[in-house]
């Protein structure tokens, strides 16, 4: 039986869906949730004396300490400086950024190929999610801030850059909206669009598009991978 660490800040929305897998689905599991606050370090630091198997981060302060605190780091976690799962190994603690692959299979499954246009909170974190997509584009309060941000994907795949009071023109060109959270233009939206969201978009937004993926769809992308790394597979619907 391995014994697996969530580690959050107030509510988690990971630890609710991972205990019910894990029991419905007899995993040889057993799931812990703490919140160590400033105790952190000691709690990464204890994994190994405490017989546990790999915490999984939740909390995005802990993301961003963990690069520090672990002796290895996959590529993604590199190329981001986060963390979300570190695993115990002999040489020490490994960390592992699986939101962007995450993203990257809900994306293959929903709209593999397809052009999208980013709107809300830019998470540069995540630009390795969109490999599997044809064009990408940017909603952003500047110019240089949206070019930026696209500058960071293969030239291959850089669409365009507009401001919020634009983004009608250019939303009429792409298959999927990816909602981050913030300012959401209404008009922009299309009944041919897919809307992603990765936080709650206004009600309004869901009665304008074709196809909505809300935002309990990625953590359980999420959770699927976090179990592939651990050697107990379990698709993404199965964490309801």
């Amino acid at each position: 039986m391995s014994l697996l660490a969530v580690l959050h800040q107030g509510d988690s929305r990971l630890y609710p869906l991972l205990l019910r897998a894990a029991i419905s689905h007899r995993l040889p599991l057993q799931v812990h949730a703490a919140q160590p606050g400033a105790l952190f370090p000691a709690a990464l630091a204890g994994l190994v004396p405490l017989g546990f198997g790999a915490a999984l981060l939740e909390a995005p302060d802990f993301q961003t300490q963990a690069p520090g605190l672990v002796e290895a780091l996959e590529p993604e976690a590199k190329a981001a400086k986060r963390v979300d799962l570190v695993v115990p190994e002999r040489q020490g603690l490994r960390g592992y950024y699986l939101e962007p692959i995450a993203l990257g299979h809900l994306l293959m499954h929903y709209a593999m190929g397809a052009t999208l246009l980013w709107m809300g909170r830019l998470r540069p974190e995540l630009l390795a999610g969109l490999r599997g997509i044809q064009q990408v584009s940017v909603m952003s309060p500047s110019f240089a801030e949206g070019d930026s941000f696209l500058g960071r994907l293969p030239s291959s795949q850089r669409g365009h850059t507009t401001l919020p009071e634009r983004a009608e023109a250019l939303a009429r060109h792409v298959d999927v909206i990816l909602y981050s959270g913030g300012s959401l233009p209404i008009a922009a939206l299309q009944p041919y669009h897919t809307l992603l969201a990765l936080a709650e978009p206004p009600r309004e937004a869901l009665k304008r598009v074709g196809q909505y993926l809300g935002p309990e769809e990625l953590p359980r992308f999420l959770l699927s991978a976090v179990l592939e790394v651990l050697g107990q597979g379990l698709p993404p619907d199965a964490f309801v």
